[in-house]
């Protein structure tokens, strides 16, 4: 995607009625890609590309005053061009808009008032560099707290782009200077303490108190865990001189990188997400790749069979080895053992078989801990000045009542800018619709919901045309919608969960556009 600006002049100006109520139009202001939008009598123009991954705004989707990015779900205000939901932390530029009679027309960029500081004395702590701490960072600033932000971070990098890690960058498509997030001028500017390589050894709840590696006490008011989680490590037998891999920080993918230039064969372990993304992206890089999978077919518990299949096979056709229903019981030297005594040979060995919830530091706050950090709806845990958020929280889950957890990045960042939110005293629900986005090669899948089990799955349109969506229902009603190419689909079963439309509601949306 580039910024090359299309479509009419906008200083020039359109007629009202070439544009409907609702609509987006991809439009041009000198050499700036601008879009124009119209919400009743009222009309706003915006920088054309999301400030997350360049998602062409115009294919994306008006609700009230936010426009959502098509892509990754982004939202910005229309009327200030702030980012106020995760994927994105930098803001559009804006545009004045003038009407005269008939004709609206674009003029000069509108330069946006910083947000009015409420003076404090309070201190906010927060701790983990991952999607939740940097969003609800980045949060406390946009909202005007005026008191101390502080960011602990175990990472010795920047704040950074996670779900890249297995997809572009690990394929060598995506440079270093990419992943920030934000760069350090941008923490010093908004007078976040951003502290890396920095590790909390215990919190006093009581005393509301940190101890950090090294003996330093830092006090705060309140605190925000985003502790993040850790991968699930093989608990086999693993030969000392085996090269194995995981994959979760900047590092890990940097010493995959290097490992990749001299090996020629690779065994993935684990038929999950971010083994296929790494799968897919390693044989870009020209490695031969074999993975070994538990199930029948690859993601079949979380996106069905006809899915499962299908990935299956695009990934086959792009040259990849299934060992299905089968499980390491060995790695040595070189070669993996599969549990039915076979050997698939190889020069490295990648484990995506899960991350665990990073817990111990809540444990032994004395915090309510069940299969991760237990919080209400404002993302409060059992000690009311301690807020959790992201991989580590498990929150009551507004459509069905029952608490989940979640490992997306977009709900990590989500989840960080609400605590930070009721962190400074807004009493704001957590009521976000999880979303997440999976990358196979060229293809794209977009998963609105949160199914924890998949009793029935409608398929609708083709996956061998890349235009399709499949509802998941759980307990006979819609939990999940996961689309192929169909940006609008999603945008707007997004809308319907979050506004709780219901199943009808939803299903209508799929069949119209698959009609």
């Amino acid at each position: 995607m580039t910024d090359e600006a299309t479509g009419p002049d906008l200083r020039e100006g359109i007629r009202v009625s070439d544009l409907d109520d609702g609509a987006l139009l991809a439009g041009r202001v000198d050499d700036e890609a601008v879009v124009l939008a119209r919400k009743g009598d009222e009309f706003f123009a915006f920088s054309a590309f999301c400030t997350h991954y360049h998602g062409p705004l115009a294919e994306g989707r008006l609700d009230g005053d936010t426009i959502h990015c098509p892509w990754h779900h982004a939202c910005f205000s229309l009327r200030t061009g702030n980012a106020h939901c995760a994927p994105a932390l930098r803001p559009l530029r804006v545009y004045e808009t003038m009407r005269d009679g008939d004709i609206v027309r674009v003029g000069s960029e509108v330069v946006q008032a910083a947000a009015q500081e409420m003076p404090s004395n309070d201190h906010i702590v927060i701790i983990g560099g991952g999607a939740a701490g940097a969003f609800a960072a980045t949060e406390l600033r946009r909202q005007g707290f005026g008191g101390r932000v502080t960011l602990l971070s175990r990472d010795e990098r920047l704040p950074y782009d996670r779900p890249n890690l297995p997809k572009a960058y690990l394929a060598g498509r995506a440079p270093e200077e990419w992943m920030p997030l934000r760069e350090q001028a941008n923490y010093a500017a908004e007078r976040i303490d951003l502290r890396l390589s920095t590790t909390v050894e215990e919190i006093d709840s009581a005393q509301r108190q940190l101890r950090l590696a090294g003996g330093e006490m830092l006090s705060f008011d309140r605190l925000i865990l985003a502790t993040g989680a850790s991968p699930r490590h093989l608990d086999i037998p693993i030969d000392p001189t085996a090269r194995v891999h995981y994959l979760r920080t900047w590092s890990d993918a940097d010493a995959l990188r290097a490992a990749a230039e001299g090996a020629r064969r690779v065994v993935v372990i684990g038929a999950s997400f971010i083994g296929l993304e790494a799968a897919a992206s390693l044989r870009e890089r020209g490695l031969e790749v074999t993975v070994i999978g538990a199930e029948e077919r690859p993601l079949e518990k979380v996106l069905g069979s006809a899915v499962g299949e299908f990935i299956r096979r695009t990934h086959e056709e792009h040259g990849v080895r299934f060992r299905l229903g089968r499980r390491p019981a060995e790695i040595r030297a070189r070669p993996v053992i599969l549990d039915d005594g076979t050997a698939e040979a190889c020069d490295l060995v990648v484990a995506g078989i899960g991350v665990v919830p990073e817990l111990s530091l809540a444990q032994s706050a004395g915090l309510n801990v069940d299969r991760g950090i237990v919080v209400d709806a404002f993302l409060q845990t059992s000690v009311l000045h301690i807020f959790a958020a992201g991989d580590v929280a498990r929150y009551p889950y507004e459509p069905t009542g029952a608490r989940i957890r979640v490992e997306h990045w977009v709900a990590a960042g989500r989840q960080g800018q609400a605590a930070a939110r009721n962190a400074m005293g807004l009493q704001e629900p957590f009521t976000t619709v999880p979303f997440f986005w999976s990358q196979h090669y060229d293809l794209v899948f977009a998963y609105v919901g949160h199914a924890e089990r998949v009793d029935d799955v409608e398929m609708f349109g083709s996956l061998d045309d890349h235009n399709a969506a499949a509802v998941y229902r759980d307990g006979g009603h819609i939990a999940a919608v996961v689309t192929l190419y169909r940006d609008d689909v999603s945008l707007a079963v997004e809308a319907a969960v979050q506004q709780r439309d219901g199943d009808d509601a939803i299903l209508n949306i799929v069949r119209r556009a698959f009609a």
